[in-house]
This record gives structure tokens, C-alpha cells and sequence, in this order.
């Protein structure tokens, strides 16, 4: 794990009490969720320690976890890579505790955390398996969704954004009484203005003025979602809207981006480090930062700034369910979190499916037509004030006040 946002350990071995987050550090979504957490809790627990399951793990673990990774890069391929990483997710997911694949995973995890007296903040339902009978852990879901794979037995807390998550999460088999609901899980920074952006956000829909739209890639940068964020920010661009894409850490996907947008009619921007002027021109912004957590924290600072985003409905399904920030959400819909993520938010009217090439190819065209018609205020409406955004101030409290830990 990256040492930026949040605060890296301070090199210090494992500490014989207090609070140990425990990264899988694979893709974004679990992570992000977990770095949020970690990021505000510092200021309560200065002794919290951070930790990633390929610094704890060696060997056969080691090499398992690595295998893990690789299989999720290529997962975005399609075909069949995609086919045997959601065959190998679902056996390791799906397993119980005792079973091959999570005692691999799982072994220099438990050798490392056995008798820890504190408490084991955990992203990932693998990770809650691992620790269970070794250790107390709480294992912070933040996905609306609530497959069946993390319907974790005997951890001492699973913590979740909402009723509904906590009902199919019983549902699947965990106990009642060790689910708490604790809100969406969205990052601090966005809860404190999210009143403030959302006016402002309807006021520029309900103008004359051009939309900006923000593009999203996923971890795994899968093909097709790929080809559909090129084709819609083409598309905005085109009816003279601003087209933000947010690269992720992958420079070369960034540079993928660039060469398949690049054009004498398109004023690009390159956002890198340095940051762009607010007050620059552009059609196009490409974003991209070193690690996860930069880029976290620069697409906090955009975000305000956006009219509607394209994305997975993985984690940033989030923005849209609770800050009214329209979403235009990315087909194929990979993985069981996708799906019942997807299902939440068009339940809710603040979704819209770009589950065909001519959608994406014609995005500026459908966000004109919904921009005019009063459908985009409304998808922005229908997601804010619903349902509550706190839930990482909650967590915080909480973790302050139940786990018997002083700060």
C-alpha cells in the first residue's frame, strides 16, 4: 500500500495493542472504502498502523495473493481471462473459512495476528475469513451491495452503508446482531460540501451553460468499459461539453486515452501532479496520479465541479445514491457487485445504462435531450437527501466508543 492518503505506519514493527487496518490492496473499490476510514480515524488513533497482505505475507501466501493480483488485472480483458477470474473470485469468495483457498490466502495472516490483542480493521471478506478465529475484527463492507460471499460469520463487526445491505447481508447468513449501519460510505471532503454542489450542480444543468462530465476507470480498466468512455467523452465533446477522464494510476493507460482522443479541435489538459488552474480552458481533462489514494484525493477536489459521471457501479455507484450526481453507468456489469449496485441505484431513477456502443457514441446527444426534457435534475434529485452520507464520521464514533481502545 502507498503511503500517501492515508499516512503510511511510521515504520514501527507491529504494535502488541491498539488498531491494525489490513489492505488487500487489490483493484480500488475495497480499498477506497477502508482508506477513508483510516484517513479520519488517524486523527482519533495516532498509533493505528497501516498494513497490506503482501507486506504480512511470504512463501506460498505471497505468491497466492500476487496470483490474486494478476488475475484482476487481466480480468478487464474479457474472454476468457475474464471468465477464470470470476471463476477463481467466486470459489475463494464463497468458501468457508477452513476451506483450501482461504487457508493459503489466509496462513501468514493468522500466524501474524494470533493473540493480537487489538482490533483488525479489514477491507476484504477473504481477509475477514482469514482473521476470524485468530483475532477481533471488523470487517468494513462500504458496497450497497451485499453478496453472498460477504455474509462473513463470527467477525466481531461488519459494518455497512445501509438497511438494505445489512438485510440481504442476514439474509445470506450473518449474524444480526454484528452488522451495523452506519450510512454511505462517501469520502469525508464531498459530505462537507455536498449541500453547496448540489445546488450548484442543478443550477448548471438548469442553465444555458455547457455540462462537464466526469469518466471513471475501474482497476482492472475492462475493454469495453474503455472503449465506451472513449466513445462518450467523443461524444460530449462534440456538443461542446467538457469531458473529464480520470486514468487512475496506469500512465499508460493514460497515454491509451490520449492517443484515441487526441485531435486539432480538442484542447487537452493533462492533470499530472502539478494540478491544472481552475481556471483553464479545456474540452478535455485527463487526470491521472501515482497511487490510489492521490488519486482519491484529486477527484475529490473535481468532483464538486461535475454535472453527471460515467462509471462501473462499483463504489462510485455512491456519489450518485447520495449526492445527487447523476450517473451514467458502464455495461458490461462485471462481477455480483455491479449488479445489485446497479438494480439499488436504478430503483432510485439516478442511473442510466450505457449497456450499448450507440449509447456511449451518442452520450452528448442523450445528456442534451435529458439536460432540456428535466430528466438529469430530476436523476440528480432523486439521489440526494435520501439516504444518509455520514458513514464515515459515524464509523469513527463508533469505533471510538465500542472498541474499548482510548485515543
Amino acid at each position: 500500500m502507498e503511503d500517501k492518503f492515508p499516512e503510511s505506519s511510521t515504520g514501527q514493527s507491529d504494535p502488541t495493542g491498539g488498531i491494525i487496518a489490513l489492505y488487500s490492496d487489490i483493484g480500488r473499490g475495497h480499498p477506497s472504502y477502508l482508506d477513508s476510514l483510516v484517513h479520519l480515524l488517524r486523527e482519533k488513533c495516532p498509533g493505528l498502523v497501516c498494513r497490506s497482505v503482501f507486506q504480512q505475507s511470504k512463501g506460498l501466501s505471497l505468491l497466492s495473493w500476487r496470483f490474486v493480483s494478476w488475475l484482476y488485472r487481466i480480468s478487464g480483458k474479457g474472454g476468457l481471462q475474464t471468465r477464470f477470474y470470476n471463476f477463481i473470485r467466486k470459489r475463494s469468495q464463497k468458501g468457508a473459512r477452513d476451506s483450501l483457498m482461504i487457508r493459503i490466502l489466509g496462513r501468514d495472516l493468522k500466524r501474524a495476528y494470533e493473540n493480537f490483542p487489538g482490533i483488525c480493521l479489514v477491507d476484504h471478506p477473504i481477509l475477514a475469513k482469514s482473521l476470524t478465529d485468530v483475532c477481533r475484527v471488523w470487517y468494513v463492507h462500504g458496497e450497497i451491495a451485499a453478496p453472498a460471499e460477504c455474509a462473513v460469520r463470527g467477525v466481531e463487526k461488519i459494518l455497512v452503508p445501509l438497511d438494505a445491505t445489512k438485510e440481504r447481508l442476514v439474509a445470506n447468513g450473518a449474524e444480526e446482531e454484528a452488522v451495523l449501519v452506519c450510512g454511505l460510505m462517501i469520502e469525508p471532503p464531498l459530505v462537507e460540501v455536498a449541500e453547496e454542489a448540489f445546488q450548484q450542480r442543478l443550477k448548471s444543468i438548469e442553465s444555458g451553460q455547457p455540462l462537464t462530465i466526469g469518466f471513471f476507470t475501474s482497476g482492472a480498466y475492462p475493454k469495453e468499459h474503455m472503449e465506451k468512455i472513449i466513445a462518450g467523452a467523443r461524444s460530449v465533446i462534440e456538443k461542446k461539453m467538457r469531458a473529464i477522464i480520470f486514468c487512475g494510476t496506469n500512465r499508460d493507460k493514460l497515454e491509451w486515452v490520449k492517443s484515441r482522443l487526441k485531435g486539432p479541435d480538442i484542447k487537452t489538459v493533462e492533470d499530472a501532479e502539478g494540478g491544472t488552474r481552475k481556471e483553464e480552458e479545456f474540452d478535455l481533462m485527463l487526470v491521472t496520479r501515482k497511487t490510489r489514494q492521490e488519486d482519491t484525493q484529486r477527484a475529490v477536489e473535481l468532483i464538486p465541479g461535475l454535472d453527471a459521471v460515467v462509471a462501473a457501479s462499483h463504489e462510485r455507484t455512491n456519489w450518485a445514491v447520495g449526492l445527487g450526481l447523476p450517473m451514467f453507468a458502464l455495461f458490461p456489469l462485471i462481477g455480483t457487485f455491479a449488479a445489485q449496485n446497479f438494480d439499488f441505484a436504478q430503483r432510485l431513477k439516478v442511473v442510466y445504462p450505457l449497456d450499448l456502443v450507440e449509447k456511449a457514441q451518442n452520450l452528448g446527444g442523450i445528456l442534451s435531450v435529458l439536460k432540456h426534457n428535466g430528466q438529469l435534475a430530476e436523476m440528480a434529485k432523486n439521489g440526494f437527501g435520501v439516504h444518509g452520507v455520514n458513514g464515515i464520521d459515524t464509523l469513527v464514533t463508533w469505533f471510538i466508543l465500542c472498541s474499548g481502545l482510548t485515543t
